[in-house]
């Protein structure tokens, strides 16, 4: 390469090789300055938009996340708090409604298994007293004969004179079911049971025999109706027939309840009882 001409002056020029020649300013070219700026507008940006998406997986959100859990944390314990307090009294209300409920059904259940042992217990008591006694069969046999039901002259028997052959009232009715002596005397002649004494009555088979009858005489009279048939059995047909007028709708069937004297609607209670256990039982064989 020829070199330069030295300048005027006398100092001779500078020499530069191909590859040290300065470069010119590129008028496009962006300063560092500039770019820096525009890198912190655009996160800006983006941590703007991060922010109403609600992303808080990003790694460059960071600090975004963190000026939300500094807004929203607190509240949303607060929130979580409440929610976990109110699902626990629930749950304790409803174990102790649940326990409540327990406890009545246990209640009711021991209840009705009192009943029952109660209603077991009452119907041994009166059937093992007429197997005791030893006159079933007088019973079977008059009860067939004279049409009456069998449970139901058991009933008498048990609440006349509990199954005592020797029972005699204030009264002088005598026997098993307890007859009075001018009712013996009637049914025995209506029996033809000749010769015939007052003290016969203290004979069981004689005693059902005529008690019976008697029952299935009653039972003519009141169209069957048991508690019609108690009552005249214990009060007597004539006083019977006049509650009846009087007291009952169709002038003709009393309840329990329309019995106007107490020992009476005692006595009619008692062998309705009586007779609801015997027909239990005997009905099962």
């Amino acid at each position: 390469m020829a070199d330069r001409q030295a300048p005027q002056g006398g100092r001779p020029a500078p020499r530069y090789s191909a590859q040290f020649q300065p470069q010119r300013e590129d008028p496009f070219r962006v300063p560092e300055h500039e770019k820096q700026a525009r890198r912190r507008r655009s996160e800006r940006q983006r941590e703007t938009r991060d922010d109403r998406r609600g992303r808080r997986d990003d790694p460059r959100d960071d600090r975004g996340d963190t000026r939300r859990d500094k807004r929203g944390g607190g509240f949303g314990r607060v929130i979580r708090g409440l929610f976990f307090g109110v699902l626990l009294l629930a749950l304790a209300f409803s174990f102790l409604r649940y326990s409540r409920e327990q406890g009545r059904l246990q209640a009711l259940r021991d209840e009705r298994q009192a009943r029952i042992e109660a209603h077991e217990k009452e119907l041994g008591y009166y059937v093992q007293m007429r197997g005791a006694s030893g006159y079933d069969e007088y019973i079977r046999q008059f009860a067939q004969e004279f049409q009456v039901d069998r449970s139901f002259i058991s009933a008498i028997i048990a609440r006349e004179s509990h199954y005592d052959t020797k029972a005699e009232s204030r009264v002088g009715a005598r026997g098993l079911m307890q007859i009075m002596q001018d009712t013996g005397e009637w049914v025995s002649g209506r029996l033809a049971v000749r010769p015939y004494s007052y003290e016969l009555l203290f004979e069981p088979e004689l005693n059902i025999r005529f008690g019976a009858w008697y029952l299935g005489y009653l039972s003519a009279q009141f169209n069957g109706d048991p508690v019609m048939i108690a009552s005249a059995y214990h009060a007597g047909a004539n006083n019977v027939k006049l509650w009846a007028l009087k007291y009952a709708q169709d002038k003709r069937t009393l309840r329990i309840d329309q019995i106007p004297t107490e020992d009476t609607k005692d006595y009619v209670q008692k062998v309705m009882n009586a007779y609801a256990l015997f027909y239990e039982y005997d009905s099962t064989r």
